[in-house]
């Protein structure tokens, strides 16, 4: 079983306060897990920071690429949503 990790940094626009950007993080990990059971996220770093958040999402797979292309597809999904912007991504296999 081969595992993928994404970490995805996003600049956040017009919040005010925690409660406004726990709402954004509750959406985002809402449609990870929509994307099926082999995903797992979490908010990580950043998390008293206003213009900052961090999402870490685990892909579990047999294979390699499968996970590779599965984050990808989510990648392109999370890229922009209303509060937020993609700022960078980064992949790794374990």
């Amino acid at each position: 079983m081969k595992s993928a990790l994404l970490t995805i940094r996003f600049r956040l626009y017009g919040i005010d306060s925690i409660k406004q950007k726990r709402s954004i993080v509750k959406r985002i990990l809402a449609e990870v897990h929509r994307h099926g059971s082999a995903f797992a996220a979490c908010e990580a770093n950043d998390q008293d920071d206003l213009q900052q958040m961090t999402i870490r999402v685990a892909h579990l797979s047999n294979d390699p690429r499968f996970s590779d292309a599965a984050l990808q597809k989510l990648q392109l999904k999370l890229e922009r949503g209303d509060g937020y912007e993609l700022e960078e991504a980064d992949m790794e296999m374990l």
